[in-house]
Order: C-alpha cells, then structure tokens, then sequence
C-alpha cells in the first residue's frame, strides 16, 4: 500500500539559482567529565567466515561523580545482557548508527530523495564541534564520537559487594581501595563483527582472490574507524595506555581447515537434540574452500601490531589456534592502534644494513628495524626499505632517541595510502615494493616510507593539541624528511625539490584556505591533506633559513631536537602535545626575533607574494636603485580557468562553505639581494620589505667596484686558452671556476652544431653594464615569483656562472617566459643545447632544458634549430656516431638516465605550423623503439620502453590550435576558371604520415601483446599502451574501439591495469552511455579492493568535471558547420553574417569554463533526467562493501546531480490470514489444507468519513448590501444614486477572462416570491491580478465589494444589469460563490439549498410535527445618511464542487483569469450580445419589451485555467450528486422558464442532515428602481467622457417590478 510521507519542516529551500552550502551538522554534546586510564581488548580472528569477535574491557576514571558513560561502537553485535562494570550485571543500551545506512524494506526512494537518505546519515556525518584540547583530555574529559553504548554505572556499596572475594590483584586492577573507594570502573564489552566493511580488511579469503590471505585495519584521517573495529572511546585527543591480544590460526591451513566427517555428522545430532536453529532470513553458514598448495598449508600466521610483543601462546582449547599478545605502555589514542594478521614473512633489515660500527656508535639507542611482506617478496622488501635503517639512525643522532623500543613496517595489499603511520608500527602498500633491477621509484618510495618513520617522533608520540595545530606536526614530520633526503640525494637534490614545490604552491595557493583552517578541513578528502603536505614543509623551510641569518641560531633543528627530548625523558603528558604558539616563542626566542607577523602571512593567512623587481644603475651616485612592487592582488583578482582534475575539490569547499584565508595585501620581511658586480665579486645586501600603502618599497644599494668588467672579447680569448690547455692535458682546475656550459667553443664544434653567440651590438650593451647579474632572494627565505627587468644576458651569465641549482632554475624559469614574448631563438637554443651537453649541471637543470628547446624548434625563422640540437645531444651521447641507431643500453649512470629519458619526450612535442610533428623526430622516435637493446645491461629497460612509447603517442597527435585553425570539412572553397583542371588533379598525396601511424601503433601494440606472455613490472607496458591508445584515440588520430579498454575490466586483471582501462573509457566520453555507466558505478561500488574503489571514484569525478565543463561540446567545429557564410557581392566583397545562437553558445562555452555556479548548472541540466544514472547511483549506495565515507561522497555526488525531493514513497505488505479447509477423513487422519490470503479491504464498514484532503484557509468576501441589490421587493422604495468610485490604476477590463471568485449573500426566504420585482443594477467586479495567489494551497485574499448609495444624479449603464444564478452546492459544505465576470454584467452564482430531505420530527402527541418555515430576509434600513454600510455579511468559500467547473471547462478555451479590484462601474462598455448566462438568474424590468436586448451582455462562461483562483477553489472540493438539486449547467439547459415560486419552493428545501437551511434575517428592504429611459443607450466614448457625478436622473414612471426568470432543467445531465 503506497503512500506519500512528508518530511518534517523545516527551512524554506533556497531558489534554484542559488546552490546555498550543505551546513555541517552541529553536535553540541558537552564533553563527558570522565577518562579512559586503561583498555585491554581480546580479538579471535576466524578468516573462513570474515568473522571477529572478541571482549573489550575499558577502565573509566571519573572525574566528578557521574551516573552514565558513552562509549563508541559501529556495525558490532553486542549483546548488552553481557555488559558488566566491575563484574557488576548494569542495564546498559546499543544502537549502531549504521543501522541508518540500510535501506528500510518499505522505502520506495531514489537518487532524488539524497537529502532524505543524508539526514537519516546524520549521525555519521562529520560534525562541528566545540573541540576540547588535548590537554585536557588528559586531566579533564574526553568526547566520544556518538556514545551509541550507554551503560549505567553501579553505586560503590555494589562494586564493593561484588568484589570483596576477589584477590588483591583483581582489586588493584579494578583500581579497588583498601579504604573502601573506587578509583574507576571496568567496563567489559563482548562484541562481534560479521560482514566488515569499514575498519578492517580481508585479502585473499574469497574463492576467486587468489592472493595470499590477510587482514589488516584500516584508518582515516577523522575518527570513526577505530570504533568500528571494537568498542573504545573514539576520540584523537583521548589517550591511554593499550594491551591487545590477537587470536589467530597457527598455520594458514588451519585458517581454512575442512571439519572431519565425524565432527560434522555430530554437529549434525546436535542439531537435531536441541541446538539452535536458523532463524527465518539468517544466511546459512558457509565454509569458504580456498585452494592452497601443501607448503602453503605450513605457512606460519603472523601478528603484526602496534607496540611491542609481550607474549605468544598456544590455545589451550583449540590447538589449531594461537594468540599473541602487545602492550602500549605509553598513553595513545585508538586511532593509533593497529594490525595486520596474515602469512608474513619477517626480515631482520636492522642487522642487514646497520654495520657494527653504527651499531657500537649508538650503542642503547640503535633500534630494531623488521621488516614483514607476503611470501615471496623478501628481496623486494629490502630494496624499497634499504634506506630505512640509516634515516633511523640520522633521526636519533640528529634529533632524539626513537620513543619506542623497535620499528615494523608491514607491506600489505589493496591499501588506499601508501603508508600509514600507527605506533611503532607502519603499514605499506605492496605498490611500493620494486625489484632490484627497476630503476626510477627509488627517490619517491624511500620519501614515503621515510615520512611514515619520522611521523613515530611527531603524530604518534608528539600529537597537536587542537585541530589548527595539526599543520604543525605534519609539517614538522615533513621537514624530518626533507632533512634526511638532503644528507642521502644531496644539496642539489634538496634545494631543487625546495624550488620545484615553492613554484607550485605559488601556483595553486590561490583562493584556498590558511594552514591554520585547514586542519578542520581534512575529513573532505585526500586533495586538502595533499595541499597540508605541500605547504606546510615549505613554510618550516624558509622559517628555518631566517632564523639561521641569526648568529646564535642553528634554525629549528635545534628546537625540534629539545622538544624530542623533553617529551622522551620528562614523563608529563604536556610535553607530547604541541601547540602552534608554543612552537612560535621557541622559535622566537632562538632568533631573538619576533615572528608574530610571519605568523600572520603564512600560517593565518593565504597565498604567496608575487614581486615586479625594476633595477637602475646611477652613475652618479654609484648606486642600485631598486623598486619591488607585490602585484599578488591582480592576480587574486584574474579568473581562472577550471580545471577537471580540481573540480571535485571545488565542489566539496563550495558545499561545505570552505572559504579562502584573507588575501595578503603585503608581506613582509627581510630579503637577500645578491649582486655579482664588474670584477665577479658577489656583494650580498639585506633589505627589509615594509608594508606600504603603494606596496611598493624603493631601495639604494651601494656599489662597490671602481672600473668596468672585462670586455667579452678578452673573455673569449681566455675561453680559448682555457681550452686549447684542456687538451694538453694541463687542467688545473681552472676550467671548473670559470663556468657551467662551456662547451663545444672551438670554431669547427659551432660550426657542426649551428651554435650562435651575441651579436656586436648586444656585446657592446654588455660592456657597458656595470654588473653582471643581480640575484633577488639569493637566501631562498620566500616563496614567491619573482620578475626582473634583467636582460636576457644577465640570466644566461646566472645560468652559466652561479653555483648554486636555484639560481639555475631561476634563470630556466626566465627563459621559458622569454619564449612567449620574443618566440624562438637561435641564440636560446644554443644555451639550452650547451647546458644539456654539460654533464656538472645537476641533472634537473638539464631535464628543463631539454623540455625547453622544443620552443624553439620552429621552421620560420630559425630552421628547425631547436630539433637539430635535440636530436645530436641524444645523438652525442646515445647513439652510434653517424647516425640515430641507439648504443645498448647503460643505465649505470642514474643521471644519464634521467637525461636519456627527457630528450625524447620532448622531440615528441616538437610541432611545425601545421600542428604535426615534423618527419625527422617521429622517425626518430620509431627508430629507438625499434632498435632498443638492453642486452647488456644490468638494469631493466622497461620504464625506459614506457617513455618511449608515451612518445611515440605524443608525435602522432597534432597540435590543437592548429586543428582550430583548419579549413572545416564542409566550409565553403572556390575554384577559378584560370586554373587548369589536370593541374590540380595531379598534386601528389602524400601518404607518408599514415604509413608512420601504422608502423607506430603496430610498435605499440607489439609491446601490449608482450605484457600478456612476459609480465611487465606492475604491467607497465600494457599501462603505457593504453594511455597511448587513448590519447589517440582523443584526438581522433584513430577510430574509437571500446573494445580495446573493455577487455581489461575483468576481476582478475592486475588493478593498476583496470584503472587505466576504465580511465581511458572515461576520458572517451563513454560515461554518457547508459551501459558503461551502470556497469562502471557497478565496478567502483563492488569491487572487492578499497584501493580500486577510491581510484574509480576519483576518475567518476574528473568524468563529470569534463561534462560540467563542456569538453565533450565542439562548439568551434559545430559553429564552422551552421555558419553557412552568406555571400554579398558588394565591391568584390564577401560578407559573412554570424549567428546570434552560436555566439550565445560560446559564451555559455566560456561560462562554463569558468565559473563554477554555471558549470554545476550545466552539469545538472545534463544528468537531471538521466533515470540510468539515478538507478546506477542508488544501488552503488546499497553495496555491502562500501564504507561509511564512500558512501557520503555518493551522497555528495548526488547533491551536485540531481534536485532533492522532500517527500518519501513507503510501501507496507497487506496483512495476511490464513485459511484451513478440511479433506478427506480417514480412520486415523484427517487430510488439513492451510491457505494464506492478502485482506486488501477491511472486515466491516467502518462508520468513519475518508480523510478530507489538506484544508485550506477559508476565503472570506464581504458584501455590503445596504442599497445597491436586492433579490426582493417587498416594499418601494426611492430612488437613489450611486456615489463614484476612485478607479485604481489596474488592468483593461475588457478581457472576457477577468474573473472575481466570492461568496453569495444568504438564500431569500419564500416570502420574497410574493413582493414585487424590482429592477436592480449592480456593476461588475472585474478580478485583481495577485501573483501571490498562484498555488493552491495558498491563501486566498479577501475581496471587498462595497455598494453605495446610488446618486440622485447618476445615471447607470444599461447594460450593467446584474445576473443572479444559482450553482450546484457541495452536500456537507454550505460554502458558496459569486462569480463576476467582466464581459457581461456581474452575476452572483447562488446555489439551491441542499439536496436530502429532513428527518420530520415527533411532537407531543406522537405525530410528525410540520416543518417550520423560513423566516423572511430583513433588510437594514436604507434612511441613514452615513455612506458606510450598516451590515456586512461574511460567507465562507472554501470549497466548491470540481465537477461542475471540469464539464464547463471542456465547451470553452481555458484562459488565465487577472484578478483586479475594480472601482470605475460608470465606465463599463456595452456589449450586443444576447446570450443567456449558464446556469443564472436574469433580472429584467417587467415593462421592458422583449426584443429591447442592446443592455444585455451575454457570454458563454469561460473556464477556469489551472492557475485561476476559481480552479483552485474547485480543485480543493469534493462531488456530490442528488436527483432533487439542479446544477448550473442544467440551469442553462432548461428550456422555459420557472415561476417565482417554483423558485422560492427549490430554494427552500431542506439539506442533506434534515434540518432545513437557516436564511439570513429579513433585513433588507426593497430598492427603487429606476424608470425606463427612451434614450438610446450612450456609446462607449460618452460613457468615458461623461463623468457618473454630471449624469442627470431619468424621468420618474413609477416604481419598478423585478421579475427573477429561471431557465429550466435539460434532462439527462
């Protein structure tokens, strides 16, 4: 049984052009005034089942007397008769709050009831808080995350009662006093956990999965996950110490081992002698059959947790079992306890790559090191962790002693991070690990592994005290990695991977959140913990070079070496907390300088200085004059293009309100300006920028030599004989010392590689300066970008002449925005060449440029310079001499490698004017592929092929400005009659660029097929073919196969490979396919690893970026084909018109692109109707594998998607009984047959009224009937005039749709029928137009008609004669109308009385008694002179009968009624029209002649729009019929007309209860009628000239009869 539920009030929504944030939920719990001193857990892993079950026992300390305690638990089964407190039996209760993530059975709801769904999730969503430090969680409080347990505390005389047997030791660990108080109490909590899905993970124990199997805990970055594991105090700033003991099988085939037949034919007695039963809907029990080998079988289960190993036991009931046992001695939060239980294999990396000398060196605090992987990865494991040992070494020399007693890195599978960090316990993904022969995954695996060892000093034993400290700690953990990276890959390495960062955190640190917000921003996703750990390392950075300008400062090193310290040895919990300002004094009191407003720029604030640097030598006064303007405001100010890849991020910080930190105006502090003067001496100046109002500071820097530089010419002389002493072999060293890339200067070698030199008049603006070059920030104490009006000549000596590696960049970096401004150039390439041929360039410099020189490898101009020196570098080192046919290959050099690596990317990128890539470099390209030998060398060349092959990918694209600029298709071309027709028919085609396409994909496709017999390292090969299919098949280089991609989305495919193929599927364009898209949400809702699921789900965001952002929509190529250029042949000019729609579309094209409100516009006007993507969206929902933070970013997704609907369909079952027929009896049995039925209708008539629809708010209209109308006549009266009406500025009154909907005064009693008639003019109400009457369940106004007195003077419009009806009532209702409408004169619908007949009632005497009759209508009396009226009359209109108005609607057009409020009745126009009204009463003046018809004005009654006031109140009503009631539409029908009292007789019937209806009192008397006139009616324009005050009254002939004419009924309706 369906019906529709309507949700709880409550704010009104907000328009559909605003998209107003999601708030986030407010959780005002106070913190509860009690502790956690103790818990031990108990966990029995069963991996047959995927069950655990297991005790938690927590010991609570009360701070101040409490009655209750919360405690946190999710998607566990706890029994809460089981719960005890100190042995103690409590009452306690359990609600798992993910319970509300399941889909109620009798919910009938869809994607668009997301918010209904989301709200039922609230208590799993992300809360805002009062957060409560971590110092007092330690003294004070703690704060559960949700307290789903609740349990009772017992009184101390029970406690004590319990436990007054026990031993001492049970007391002292019930914290049990001799002097009769309590401590604490112990909580203990037996729990289960079946179908995990959130805190834990299964690997290998489903029978498709062949992986080795194992579990292990999955953690986040917001609490929930520790809970969901077993029952704790879910709380980061909760800490206390641990012991957890893990049972576990012995070997791996006890984890699978098959009951013998004779332990499951008792099962099976038992069973039938009383055990338990399943129940109805339980799962039956069964055993997974895992296929493994015998050695498999023997393989020993490991346990591999956080803390350290205090025990290992053999289970003394099960002996197929096991349980070990660690301890946490020091206090940390449940988040940071973890595990990992499988077949693992231990290797000692302590003993392996610690040699006895480092061992004797330190001697207590050299700590143990294991290493634990999955059979058959030993060797990989010590070639990823190789470095592990010596960064913990470093750390405890440099910084302080290891907090624990030894270190575990477990490798484990399906991990979404790469590493997380737990108590002297890591787990790592199995991606990290890499043969020894791979070469290019050393340098980031061992950052990643080293940052997970330096987190155990700052995140697990130092933790941030608030939210906004957590920058802090990571930033610290970040700096510890930073500084062992640097003693490990060297100076260079460091400070370029500084300089690379800062250049993109510039980039991005644009209208993002401050470090110090962005801690309470975490829980949106991975890109806001990426941004944390990007900047935040960066801003420790150049806080450490300031304060190491200090002379007794050795920069923050030293401070994070005492904070380890004082937190090692002091034993107080304040000292592992660290807090932001705590951290800032130390650093102030090191630099004896004050950082509040470094502070303020970049930990309070957001974004980075950008600086326009102008410089002038004075001769005069031998000076620099410096001018640094911040010009970071105008480019906050710029809109930026949108971007796919950051389109979710924008989103969630939309939704969630996240905004931007305060834009810095001016920032601050000291810089280093370092200038290299004439004689090469650098002088260093320290400038400090102020805040100005101009932001700008102007500086003047002395100058300190007293003659010229040398002359270049004399520097080439000295270059000669540096070279011509290098080849005697006299090298001394000097070569080194003069500078970078002097290479190749002989004559014969520039000749050979087309090198330049500057020209004669650049050399003479050389000699002329008076320094060389000017370094800014020559320290690196800022991140910032930073431009100069340095020549070009002064960058090429930096790059040349300065040591140091961000000098060089600085000067590459300056280069590549040259290239915009002057476009290529010999001179540029010949520098670039020089320094990819110096090998003393660090091997980073040498990769920019040779990204670079595909900028200069241009045809025009320079002749394809930049190519050439591409091709004999490569050529120059690579290759055999003479030719492109590659040497075998060498990889024992890395930075050879690196550089190797580098050249050919960038001869793919290589275009002509085209946009295609020149003949030489693809041939090029094809030839290394081809020719590749790795035969002698000891290193594997397969990330080398996989560069090869991007690149071979690459040249075949073309460019795509240059596909812009393309003559479409179809666009028009002209041919001349001049040209001959053989001529243009023999230009050859050159086939060429197609033969080289298929030679390329062949290549291609020949590595994809060699990935499937010889597997590549993690498939590499297969990855790069189908990212490069992909890329071609996007440009339309080849045709679009799915099929391709579609055959690796199988299950067993290798996930890397399965994630590339559904990427590329993506990319496509696929994902607007209703089957790939079910299939695909199908596949990133249930696939089996977390990992995959994560991966899918980024890839679903970046489709529906594409879509938001209109890449799929060809506007420049649909705009070139409607275009359809319009020729007008005027002075031999061709004229083309554009379109107005195509240029509207581009600039929604353009909108979309950058704004994000149109873009997410866009987005929803595309998938709204999508019913496939709702469908496939909804049951991702519902998959038994999702976790609870995969299924709010579902939620999320449906919120940008599709409009919420506030109301809910629920579907009950009909209730059911039972039937039993007997059958066939026989002497010893009886044959019963049992039936169940479905009651669809109730047992018995219920005497109840149906449930009435909404009510509406009653309609009130108020008549003044005090001398304007009458229906009686029951005495004469004068005459009198009606006083004028100021007409109000509304709408013509001419539309025959103006309809005014009121009540109607009360019926007239039958006296009336006897009185005489009396002619009546009453001026028609036309409808006030009131936009806020629009819906139906809106208020409905009140319309107040008043009539005045008539003037003496006044004479009214014939043909404002009024019209009474009488209309079909509702049978309970007494609510009727009065309709006016505007053609014709205002009728007042007046319906008859009801249709039943009364009950008679019984007298005295036993008879029926006659009924009473109704009493006359009185009227008020009409001599008063006050012109207000002596009696208002209000009638309720709620409800009016639908029927009627439905038959009405179908003889006439709908049309949209105006309802205005009229007052200019003396202005009414005249209408020839004669036709009767439906359904009326027609008041006529007996003497009037029949034909006399021009005053009356007859039109067929409109119907109601949908929209019209009258609709609304019909729609609102229910349909009674009666045989005895007449509606108005038989009125109409009636042929004759019916008698007076006929009339007053149908009128006075009595209603449906059988009381006669209650007429008004007689209180009105009659009206004067006015005497007929023999002037012909006045024409419209009289009517408008002549004002209602000048009219004079007619002749007087005597009073009036009002005759009142009814038409009869038509039978049949």
């Amino acid at each position: 049984m369906p019906g529709v539920v309507e949700p709880e009030p409550g704010p009104a929504p907000a328009s559909a052009d605003e998209t107003p944030p999601s708030e986030i939920p407010v959780d005002d719990t106070p913190p509860r005034a009690y502790v956690v001193f103790n818990q031990n857990v108990d966990i029995d892993i069963d991996f047959a089942e995927k069950r655990v079950q297991g005790r938690s026992d927590i010991l609570i300390v009360p701070i101040v007397d409490v009655s209750e305690v919360f405690i946190d638990a999710r998607q566990c089964d706890i029994d809460v008769s089981q719960i005890t407190v100190s042995n103690c039996e409590v009452e306690a209760s359990y609600q798992d709050p993910c319970e509300l993530m399941r889909t109620p059975p009798h919910f009938q709801w869809g994607a668009s009831q997301w918010a209904i769904r989301k709200h039922r999730m609230q208590a799993l969503l992300h809360h805002k808080r009062k957060e409560v430090s971590a110092l007092d969680h330690d003294l004070k409080c703690c704060t559960p995350l949700n307290g789903s347990i609740r349990v009772k505390l017992p009184s101390v005389s029970e406690v004590l009662q319990k436990n007054k047997d026990s031993q001492k030791s049970d007391q002292q660990d019930l914290l049990l006093h001799s002097d009769g108080t309590i401590g604490g109490y112990r909580i203990r909590i037996p729990f289960k956990l079946k179908n995990v899905y959130d805190g834990l993970h299964f690997v290998g124990v489903d029978e498709a999965d062949t992986r080795y199997p194992h579990v292990y805990t999955r953690h986040s970055v917001e609490p929930g996950t520790a809970s969901a594991i077993f029952p704790c105090i879910d709380d980061p700033g909760s800490r206390n110490s641990w012991k957890i003991s893990i049972t576990c099988p012995r070997t791996l085939g006890d984890a699978f081992r098959r009951p013998l037949a004779s332990q499951q034919q008792s099962k099976s007695v038992g069973a039938l002698n009383g055990s338990r039963k399943r129940k109805h809907g339980e799962e039956e029990p069964r055993r997974r059959h895992i296929a493994l080998t015998e050695e498999d079988k023997m393989l020993d289960m490991t346990v591999v947790c956080s803390g350290y190993l205090t025990g290992e036991v053999v289970n003394k009931d099960d002996e197929t079992k096991k349980t070990m046992t660690f301890e946490v001695d020091r206090n940390k939060a449940a988040k940071h306890i973890g595990f990992a239980v499988g077949p693992f294999e231990h290797v000692d990396l302590w003993s392996e790559f610690r040699t006895e000398e480092d061992d004797n060196k330190l001697g207590s605090n050299a700590v143990k090191v294991h290493g634990y992987c999955l059979p058959g990865r030993a060797d990989e494991v010590r070639n990823a962790c190789c470095a592990l040992v010596t960064a913990m070494d470093h750390f405890v020399l440099t910084f302080g002693r290891y907090p624990f007693e030894s270190y575990k890195v477990c490798f484990v599978d399906d991990m979404v991070q790469e590493t997380t960090p737990l108590c002297a316990f890591s787990l790592c993904s199995t991606r990290l690990l890499y043969p020894s022969d791979i070469i290019g995954f050393e340098i980031p695996t061992t950052r990643n592994l080293v940052y997970s060892l330096a987190s155990q000093w700052f995140g697990l034993n130092i933790v941030p005290n608030t939210k906004k400290d957590i920058w802090l700690v990571v930033g610290i953990a970040w700096f510890l990695t930073y500084h062992f990276m640097k003693s490990l890959c060297g100076n260079n390495q460091f400070r370029f991977w500084m300089k690379s960062r800062a250049d993109q955190l510039v980039q991005i640190d644009i209208k993002r959140p401050s470090l110090q917000e962005l801690g309470e921003q975490l829980h949106l996703g991975s890109f806001e913990v990426e941004y944390m750990n990007l900047k935040a390392p960066l801003v420790l950075f150049i806080l450490d070079r300031r304060l190491s300008k200090s002379s007794s400062s050795t920069g923050i090193s030293k401070i994070i070496s005492r904070m380890v310290t004082k937190a090692n040895t002091s034993g107080q919990a304040s000292d592992e907390v660290l807090m932001a300002d705590a951290f800032r004094r130390a650093c102030e009191k090191a630099g004896n300088q004050r950082l509040e407003q470094f502070w303020n720029q970049w930990v309070i604030g957001s974004g980075c200085p950008r600086f326009d640097v102008y410089q002038r030598f004075n001769k005069k006064r031998l000076c620099v004059e410096m001018t640094i303007r911040q010009v970071q405001d105008s480019v906050y100010a710029q809109t930026r293009a949108l971007d796919k890849n950051d389109f979710w991020r924008l989103v969630m910080e939309e939704n969630h309100a996240v905004y931007a930190g305060d834009m810095q105006q001016s920032f601050t502090g000291p810089m280093t300006i370092r200038i290299h003067e004439a004689d090469g001496t650098p002088y260093e100046h320290i400038v400090e920028i102020r805040e100005d109002a101009a932001k700008s500071v102007k500086f003047e820097i002395p100058y300190n030599t007293k003659y010229k530089r040398l002359k270049r010419n004399r520097r080439q002389r000295e270059r000669a004989m540096i070279a011509s002493s290098s080849a005697r072999g006299n090298d001394d060293g000097h070569r080194e010392l003069y500078y970078l890339g002097d290479v190749m200067q002989l004559p014969d070698e520039m000749e050979e590689w087309d090198f330049r030199d500057w020209d004669e008049e650049t050399e003479a603006k050389m000699d002329q300066e008076s320094y060389e070059w000017i370094r800014m920030d020559a320290d690196f104490e800022w991140i910032c970008e930073m431009k100069t009006n340095l020549p070009a000549y002064m960058y090429a000596s930096q790059l040349q002449q300065d040591r140091d590696v961000v000098a060089q960049q600085d000067s590459m970096l300056f280069l590549h925005r040259s290239f915009f401004v002057t476009g290529p150039h010999p001179l540029i390439s010949t520098i670039l060449a020089r320094t990819l041929l110096d090998r003393r360039y660090f091997h980073g410099i040498r990769d920019m440029a040779a990204s670079e020189l595909p900028h200069h490898a241009a045809k025009e101009h320079v002749n394809w310079i930049g190519l050439r020196h591409l091709l004999m570098v490569f050529q120059h080192f690579f290759c055999h001499p003479g030719s492109y046919t590659p040497l075998p290959n060498d990889f024992s050099d890395r930075r050879q490698y690196l550089v190797r690596s580098a050249i050919p990317s960038a001869v793919a990128r290589v275009r002509g004017e085209d946009g295609k890539c020149p003949k030489e470099a693809r041939m090029f390209l094809l030839k290394q592929l081809q020719a590749n030998d790795n035969t002698t060398n000891v290193f594997s060349d397969q990330t080398y092929i996989c560069v090869l092959i991007n690149a071979l990918a690459t040249c075949l694209i073309p460019k795509e400005t240059a596909k812009k600029e393309d003559k479409p298709p179809d666009s028009m071309s002209f041919a001349f009659g001049d040209a001959d027709e053989d001529e243009i028919m023999a230009e050859p085609v050159d086939t060429e660029p197609d033969e080289f396409r298929g030679l390329a994909i062949e290549e291609i496709e020949r590595y994809r097929r060699m990935d499937e017999y010889f597997p590549s390292y993690q498939n590499c090969f297969t990855v790069a073919a189908l990212d490069a299919f992909c890329k071609l098949m996007k440009a339309k280089v080849i045709p679009i196969d799915p099929i391709m991609f579609a055959q690796y989305l199988q299950d067993r495919t290798y996930d890397l490979v399965r994630i590339k193929a559904c990427e590329s599927m993506v990319e496509l364009g696929f994902l607007s396919r209703p089957s790939f898209l079910q299939f695909f949400l199908l596949l990133a809702s249930t696939d089996p690893s977390p990992f995959v699921r994560n991966r899918l789900f980024e890839v679903f965001c970046r489709g529906l970026g594409a879509i938001a952002l209109g890449e799929d929509e060809h506007l420049d190529k649909q705009s070139s084909r409607k275009q359809g250029p319009e020729q007008l042949a005027e002075n031999d000019i061709v004229v083309v018109e554009a379109d107005d729609e195509i240029i509207e579309a581009r600039k929604k094209a353009k909108a979309r692109k950058e704004n994000l409100s149109v873009a997410l516009a866009a987005l929803k006007d595309e998938t709204t109707d999508n019913e496939t993507m709702k469908a496939a969206i909804w049951e991702a929902l519902d998959s038994p594998v999702m976790t609870i933070a995969e299924r709010i970013n579902m939620l999320e997704v449906c919120s940008v998607l599709f409009e919420d609907e506030q109301s809910l369909l629920l579907r009950f079952k009909y209730p059911s009984y039972w039937t039993v027929t007997r059958g066939e009896k026989s002497r010893h049995k009886c044959m019963v047959t049992f039936k169940q039925h479905f009651r669809t209708k109730p047992r018995k008539p219920y005497a109840m009224q149906p449930v009435p629809p909404k009510p509406e708010p009653k309609r009130t209209i108020t008549l003044n009937l005090n001398r304007s109308t009458s229906v009686s006549a029951a005495k004469p009266s004068t005459p009198s005039t009606v006083q004028p009406v100021p007409a109000p500025a509304v709408t013509p009154v001419s539309k025959p749709s103006d309809i005014v909907t009121a009540t109607k005064p009360a019926v007239p009693s039958s006296k009336q029928t006897s009185a005489p008639k009396e002619k009546t003019r009453a001026p028609r109400i036309p409808a006030e137009k009131q936009p806020g009457a629009q819906g139906p369940k809106e208020k409905a106004e009140k319309v107040i008609v008043k009539k005045e007195k008539q003037s003496a003077t006044a004479v009214a419009p014939r043909g404002s004669t009024p019209s009474v009806s009488l209309e079909k009532p509702k049978a309970e209702v007494h609510k009727d109308s009065i309709s006016v409408q505007t053609p014709v004169r205002p009728t007042i619908e007046i319906p008859p009385p009801e249709s039943k007949t009364a009950i008679p009632k019984v007298n005295g005497t036993g008879k029926l008694a006659p009924p009473k009759p109704p009493k006359s209508l009185k009227r008020a009396s009409t001599e008063s002179d006050n012109p207000r009226p002596t009696k208002l009359v209000k009638l309720n209109t709620s409800r009016i009968p639908r029927g009627e108005l439905q038959r009405i609607r179908t003889l006439t057009k709908p049309s949209l009624p105006v309802t205005v409020k009229f007052r200019q009745w003396n202005k009414l126009r005249r209408s020839n029209s004669n036709k009767s009204q439906a359904g009326s009463i027609r008041a006529t003046p007996k003497h009037r002649k029949p034909d006399d018809t021009r005053s009356v004005i007859r039109s067929p009654r409109p119907s109601a729009a949908p929209s019209s006031p009258v609709g609304k109140l019909f729609d609102s009503a229910l349909i009674t019929s009666s045989p005895t009631v007449l509606s108005s539409t038989q009125i109409l029908a009636t042929p004759k007309s019916i008698t007076s009292q006929s009339t007053t007789q149908l009128l006075s019937q009595p209603t449906s209860s059988g009381k006669p209806r209650k007429p008004l009192p007689e209180m009105r008397k009659p009206l004067p009628s006015a005497a007929p006139s023999t002037n012909p009616a006045p024409s419209k324009q009289q009517q408008q000239q002549q004002p209602a005050s000048s009219a004079s009254p007619p002749a007087a002939k005597g009073p009036t009869k009002l005759i009142i004419k009814l038409k009869p009924p038509t039978a049949g309706l």
